[in-house]
C-alpha cells in the first residue's frame, strides 16, 4: 500500500467511527460470538442504547428511526470501509476484513479520552 492509499484508508476509517451508531455497529459486531447479526436485532439494541431501555422496550418510533438510518446510511459506509459486509437482501451484517482494526482504533480513543478526561477532572479538583 503506498502513502496515499494508506491515507484515503486511514481517513475512511476515521470518518467512519465519527458517528455514535456506527462505533455502537463495530463495537456490537466485535463483541458478538455471532457471525452473522440480522439488522433487525442490530437496530434494537442500538435504539435500546440511545433511549436508555431494556432491548424488549426497544420498540416504536425510536426503533424504525435506527433501522432506517442504519439500513439507509451507516451500515453501507461501514461497507465500504470494509468493517462489516451487510446483505441488505437478508438484512444481515457480518464482520469485514477491517473491523478488527476499527474497533481497535474505537479502544485507542476510548482509552485515551478517557485517561484525558480523568487528568482534565483532577486539574479541576485541585483548584
Amino acid at each position: 500500500m503506498n502513502n496515499r492509499s494508506e491515507d484515503d484508508f486511514q481517513s475512511q476509517l476515521y470518518h467512519v467511527l465519527r458517528t455514535p451508531r456506527r462505533r455502537r455497529v463495530i463495537s456490537i459486531l466485535y463483541e458478538s460470538e455471532l457471525s452473522v447479526v440480522l439488522l433487525r436485532s442490530l437496530a434494537q439494541e442500538i435504539a435500546a442504547h440511545e433511549e436508555q431501555v431494556q432491548i424488549s422496550h426497544a420498540t416504536g418510533e425510536p426503533y424504525r428511526n435506527v433501522y432506517n438510518s442504519l439500513s439507509q446510511t451507516h451500515l453501507p459506509t461501514l461497507q465500504d470501509a470494509g468493517v462489516i459486509i451487510y446483505d441488505p437482501q437478508r438484512q444481515t451484517v457480518s464482520p469485514g476484513p477491517n473491523l478488527s482494526i476499527a474497533a481497535l482504533l474505537l479502544s485507542i480513543g476510548n482509552s485515551t479520552f478517557s485517561h484525558f478526561q480523568s487528568s482534565i477532572d483532577s486539574d479541576h479538583n485541585d483548584r
